[in-house]
């Protein structure tokens, strides 16, 4: 974003400049005070622009770059969010580089990559998950394609959710399932079948984990909206395996899809609203010993760019070759229309 401000204080200040040219060329030439007035002006004019400038270089070396976590000892637990129009979109966990389907798409798809601040769980306690402005615009030089509507870089503030959930990869072994029973109660049951199969449940969300869905107590303990604390009903949110086509152990603060819709503990449009940053608190119980994972290869040792400021230069570039062009398309028809 800041990159877009010195863009767009440069076409003001080119506008600008123009706009006086012209008008110094329908003054008469021997007005005296009007020249020195017009050329005051202009220095007023190109010393705003460069304070502008100067100002949004600032504010640019003020954003820290967000280098991803790839490698969890433990279960990797990720923020999923979609806010009112579907943007600052996380849909997958960090960890999710190692994963079957990552590697069979050749990391080229961005949707399969997370975008979000993860929480390494290695046993019961309290952790945080995040979203920030830095972590949301990409990943390993691929651009969100869930960040903005305008392709602004760093995202433009998020205003309420349509999902609002925690998702912590393979906890679920698929034995029970969580949901209303015919009373209305939230209960965890025994399974027919499960779809899981068996593998690596380190990363990967299609194989059996490790616990059933009643072994697990998680309760969420704080939201906060760019550092402000979010009030809320936690009775109302759900916990367990209520996706039962994966291994993740899902906490559903809200889903618009789900049973927190028809009775949500906060409002969904009104409560949740942020530019820098969003994070949940929360606790887990149960776990016991955490296992041992098999060591996995360091992602991107040799080839990945974990460094964001890379993804946010290449989509300023894009915006404003994009502009450009579009200014070239209205001079070329003010052309042809004369």
């Amino acid at each position: 974003m800041e990159k877009l401000k010195r863009f767009s204080a440069a076409l003001v200040a080119m506008a600008m400049a123009c706009g006086m040219m012209v008008a110094c060329g329908d003054e008469d030439t021997t007005d005296e005070s009007s020249e020195v007035a017009t050329t005051s002006a202009a220095e007023e004019e190109t010393e705003e622009s460069e304070a502008d400038e100067e100002e949004a270089e600032s504010e640019a070396e003020e954003v820290e770059a967000f280098t991803p976590q790839y490698e969890f000892s433990g279960y990797d637990a990720y923020l999923m969010f979609g806010d009112s129009q579907w943007l600052w979109g996380n849909w997958k966990p960090s960890g999710y580089v190692h994963s079957t389907e990552w590697e069979e798409s050749g990391g080229t798809d961005s949707s399969l990559y997370g975008y979000g601040v993860d929480a390494d769980i290695t046993g019961d306690g309290e952790y945080t998950v995040a979203l920030t402005k830095a972590s949301i615009v990409g990943n390993d030089t691929y651009v969100n394609p869930n960040v903005s509507l305008d392709g602004s870089v760093p995202a433009m503030g998020a205003e309420g959710t349509v999902v609002f959930c925690i998702d912590i990869v393979g906890l679920m072994d698929g034995s029970e399932v969580s949901g209303n029973n015919d009373d209305g109660e939230w209960v965890n049951e025994a399974a027919d079948e499960t779809s899981l199969v068996e593998g690596d449940n380190h990363y990967n969300t299609d194989t059996i984990g490790d616990y059933a869905a009643s072994d697990i107590t998680c309760h969420v303990t704080s939201i906060k909206c760019d550092g402000v604390e979010v009030e809320f009903d936690e009775s109302k949110f759900r916990y367990g395996n209520i996706e039962d086509n994966t291994n993740s152990y899902r906490i559903e603060i809200y889903n618009s899809y789900g049973t927190t819709a028809t009775d949500p503990g906060f409002d969904p449009l009104a409560d949740i609203a942020f530019e820098e940053s969003l994070e949940v608190t929360f606790t887990i119980e149960g776990l016991g010993e955490v296992k041992t994972f098999p060591e996995t290869s360091v992602f991107g040792s040799d080839e990945a760019t974990d460094d964001t400021e890379s993804v946010a230069e290449e989509a300023v570039e894009s915006v404003a070759e994009e502009a450009e062009a579009t200014e070239e398309d209205a001079e070329a028809e003010e052309e042809a229309a004369e």
